[in-house]
C-alpha cells in the first residue's frame, strides 16, 4: 500500500534529468498529479512523491538532511540523489525545494496544482496530515524509524517553510500559507523567465497535457487518489503497525526475563 511499503527503485547516481516539477502543496491534488504524471499519456514514470519517501529511511534520512543544509551547493547535491531516477516530481518535499529545483532543472517545466475552492477548502483537507505531529503517533511509533523520520520531517519542514516565506508558525497549514507558497512559486519561476500552469483536476487531461506537450484522451475522468478515506485507513494501519510492534518488543523483554530468572545461579 502507498505510503506503507517502498515500491518504487531508483539508481541513486542516475543522471536523470527531472522533466516536470509539480510544486503544489500536500493535498493539493498530488496523487492524482503522479498516476497522471506516471501514465501512458504523458510517461514520466516513476513520479517523486511523499509516498515514495515514507517507507524508505534513505529517501528520508536524504530530505531530513536536505531541510537541515544552510549550503546551497550542498543541499542540492543531497536533493539529486532523492530525485535521480525521477523523471518527475510532486507533493513533499519537492514543493518546499521547488527554488533549489528551478535551478536544478532548468528545462522542467512547472505545474501549481491547486486545491479546489483554495485556502480555505485546503487547510480542514491538511489537518488529516497534522497526525505526524501527535505526541501518541510518535510514541506508539517510535519503534520504527520510517515513522521518526516522518516526525521529523514534518518538525523541519515547519521551520524551513516559516523561514522561506515569512510566515510565523502560528501561520502554517493555514490559508495564508496557502496563499504564500502559491505565490512564492510563481515569484521564484518569474525570477527565472519559467512558465506555470495553475492547475486543478477539473481543468482535465487537454490542459496539462497541452502545457506538457502531449497529447491526452478525450473523453476520460483526471484521476482522482487518496481521498480523506485512504489517509484515515494509512493513520491506523500505522498505528496499529506501531502498537503490534511494542507488544512484541514486550513479549521478547518478557520471555527473555523470563529465561534469566529460571537459570540456576
Amino acid at each position: 500500500m502507498r505510503f506503507l511499503r517502498s515500491t518504487v527503485s531508483t539508481d541513486a547516481v542516475e543522471n536523470t534529468p527531472l522533466q516536470v516539477l509539480a510544486a503544489g502543496l500536500p493535498r493539493c491534488a498530488t496523487s492524482s498529479m503522479q498516476t497522471a504524471l506516471e501514465s501512458p499519456y504523458i510517461g514520466l514514470a516513476p513520479c517523486m512523491h511523499f509516498a515514495h519517501v515514507a517507507p524508505s529511511t534513505r529517501r528520508g534520512d536524504i530530505v531530513l538532511a536536505a531541510l537541515r543544509e544552510k549550503n546551497t551547493e550542498r543541499r542540492h547535491k543531497l536533493l539529486r540523489s532523492l530525485l535521480n531516477g525521477f523523471p518527475a516530481a510532486a507533493d513533499m518535499p519537492v514543493c518546499v525545494f521547488a527554488d533549489d529545483i528551478m535551478d536544478m532543472y532548468p528545462e522542467a517545466q512547472i505545474v501549481l496544482n491547486r486545491r479546489p475552492g483554495g485556502g480555505h477548502k485546503w487547510v480542514p483537507s491538511i489537518q488529516l496530515l497534522k497526525f505526524a505531529e501527535s505526541p501518541v503517533y510518535r510514541a506508539l511509533c517510535y519503534l520504527w524509524k520510517t515513522d521518526r523520520n516522518v516526525s521529523a520531517i514534518w518538525d523541519e519542514a515547519g521551520v524551513y517553510i516559516s523561514q522561506k516565506l515569512g510566515l510565523r508558525m502560528d501561520e502554517l497549514w493555514t490559508a495564508k500559507h496557502y496563499d504564500a507558497h502559491n505565490a512564492w512559486v510563481h515569484a521564484e519561476a518569474a525570477k527565472r523567465g519559467r512558465d506555470v500552469l495553475d492547475f486543478e483536476p477539473r481543468d482535465g487531461w487537454q490542459a496539462l497535457c497541452t502545457f506538457l506537450g502531449k497529447t491526452g484522451p478525450k473523453d476520460e475522468a483526471f484521476p482522482h487518489l487518496n481521498d480523506a478515506a485512504e489517509i484515515r485507513m494509512i493513520i491506523r494501519i500505522l498505528y496499529a503497525r506501531g502498537a503490534v510492534s511494542w507488544l512484541v518488543l514486550g513479549a521478547a523483554i518478557y520471555g527473555v526475563t523470563r529465561w534469566l530468572l529460571s537459570r540456576p545461579f
